[in-house]
């Protein structure tokens, strides 16, 4: 079964740029409808684009390692 709902992903310091180290909290993320997600990165809302789950969870154990050594 496909999937309906996806995450998206976007970074509104320097669009569609996600390895730089000091733009790691700045990164923005929204699980949403597939068709809402398609709507996100076809319309003029700059920088939105589908990730995949793997990219949201490494996220998320940066942030963590992020904030631990602050």
């Amino acid at each position: 079964m496909p999937p309906t709902h996806v995450w998206v992903k976007r970074n509104p310091i320097h669009p569609y740029t996600y390895n730089r180290p000091e733009d790691l909290p700045y990164i923005q993320w929204k699980y949403v409808k597939l068709s809402t997600a398609y709507n996100m990165y076809t319309s003029k809302q700059i920088g939105w684009e589908r990730a995949k789950k793997h990219e949201y969870e490494d996220w998320c154990k940066k942030m963590k390692k992020f904030k631990e050594e602050l």
